[in-house]
């Protein structure tokens, strides 16, 4: 089995689980949200933390051209999805901050390696800190910023995301790697082992949220769904070309960007009980694109490097 069909059979294997515990009423909706916070609070700020803090200097910042059009192409379509909600969809600025990750952020922190490693070796690291860092040290926070309650003046819904875990443990990562400071063995070991359970507490609860809402396959998924697997890795592509990446790292940025929606999305959504149904549907939608769409990407990428 590849890992490409590996990683999503486990995600449909969790997110079925979760679904099924769900429709037995073995949890419930306050019991996910319990499972959501301990996801934001706990478990992804420690494996966030700890996959930037054991990068170097010379790892993150040894390409610039990767670095610039992985913020470039990323932030690009997250805005572009956002402003897709609110004029076209008829969202207000929290659901629009949710469809902006759905549509705009891929899971690297999570699949980033375990479908990169077989295909390319401990290469691939270099990319997947890359993509992860500009994920979870621009995105995560903008949505977090963008889902505030309404009437929340800016500066205090920005104050507010600054201080949450998952947007905190990155940065303060990101200034640790640029100071030169490596954490010592003993506190990275407790941190990883947490931060461990991030994937599958997270999909097991998007399981249980969607149990309790209705899958919807619509033009708003599905313009999610090929903004994340299709024009994403396809504006990636042409960038990459445009400034010169190498072949190699090409082909990986490529299949980066076409990876399903970040879960930290839908954990937002259900914690915050918004955009929960749109977000769990093109989360589904999305993984079942990547199957069809990942084999794709990497053959032309290969082709156009030459």
């Amino acid at each position: 089995m590849t890992p490409i069909i590996q990683d999503i059979f486990s995600i449909f294997f969790v997110l079925a689980l979760g679904y099924v515990a769900g429709k037995r009423s073995s949890f419930d909706q306050a019991q996910a949200s319990g499972f959501n916070h301990l996801v934001l609070t706990y478990c992804l700020p420690a494996l966030l933390f700890v996959s930037i803090a054991n990068s170097s200097r010379e790892e993150l910042f040894s390409d610039t051209r990767l670095l610039t059009i992985s913020v470039a192409v990323l932030l690009f379509w997250y805005f572009v999805a956002f402003f897709a909600a609110i004029f076209l969809f008829g969202h207000d600025r929290r659901e629009a901050g949710i469809a902006g990750l759905s549509a705009g952020a891929p899971t690297v922190g999570f699949l980033g390696m375990a479908v990169l490693a077989p295909l390319f070796g401990g290469s691939a690291a270099l990319s997947v800190a890359i993509v992860a860092l500009v994920v979870n040290v621009i995105l995560v926070p903008l949505g977090m910023f963008f889902v505030a309650p309404k009437g929340t003046k800016p500066a205090a819904a920005l104050l507010k995301a600054a201080k949450e875990p998952v947007v905190l443990a990155p940065i303060i990562a990101v200034l640790l790697v640029l100071a030169g400071v490596r954490m010592p063995d003993l506190f990275q070991a407790p941190l990883a082992l947490i931060g461990h359970a991030t994937s599958g507490v997270a999909v097991f609860a998007a399981g249980l949220v969607l149990a309790a809402h209705k899958f919807q396959l619509n033009a708003e998924v599905l313009w999610n769904s090929a903004v994340k697997v299709g024009l994403m890795p396809a504006s990636m592509l042409a960038l990459a070309l445009i400034t010169g990446v190498s072949a190699t790292h090409l082909e990986q940025v490529v299949l980066l960007a076409a990876l399903p929606p970040a879960f930290s999305g839908i954990v937002i959504a259900g914690r915050e009980q918004t955009y929960v149904d749109l977000a769990s549907s093109t989360l589904i939608v999305s993984v079942l694109g990547f199957a069809v769409a990942a084999p794709l990407w990497t053959s032309l990428a290969r082709h156009l490097a030459g």
